[in-house]
C-alpha cells in the first residue's frame, strides 16, 4: 500500500460530520445482520481492483489533486435564491 506523501488539509466538514455520526451511532441502536451481495456485484468489484491504475504503486497523485480541486470548487459555491 502506498502513502500519501502530503496529507490533505484538514476539512471542517468532514470533521463535523464524523461528530455528528459519531453521537448517532453511540444513542441509536442499529440492528445489524449479514450482507448479501450479488455475484455481479462481487465481479465488478474484482474487475476494478484488477485494473493497472488500482494496483500498489501506480501513481495516484492525481486523486491529491482533484480532491485540492475539488474543495477549492465548492468552497467557492455560494447560495443563489
Amino acid at each position: 500500500m502506498t502513502v500519501r506523501k502530503r496529507p490533505l488539509p484538514p476539512d471542517p466538514g468532514a470533521e463535523q460530520a464524523l461528530r455528528i455520526l459519531d453521537e448517532i451511532r453511540r444513542t441509536v441502536p442499529l440492528e445489524t445482520r449479514p450482507v448479501a451481495l450479488a455475484e455481479d456485484y462481487l465481479r465488478a468489484v474484482k474487475q476494478v481492483e484488477g485494473l493497472p491504475e488500482n494496483q500498489d504503486g501506480a501513481d495516484k497523485t492525481w486523486v491529491e489533486r482533484v480532491v485540492r480541486q475539488s474543495r477549492e470548487h465548492f468552497a467557492q459555491a455560494r447560495r443563489i435564491r
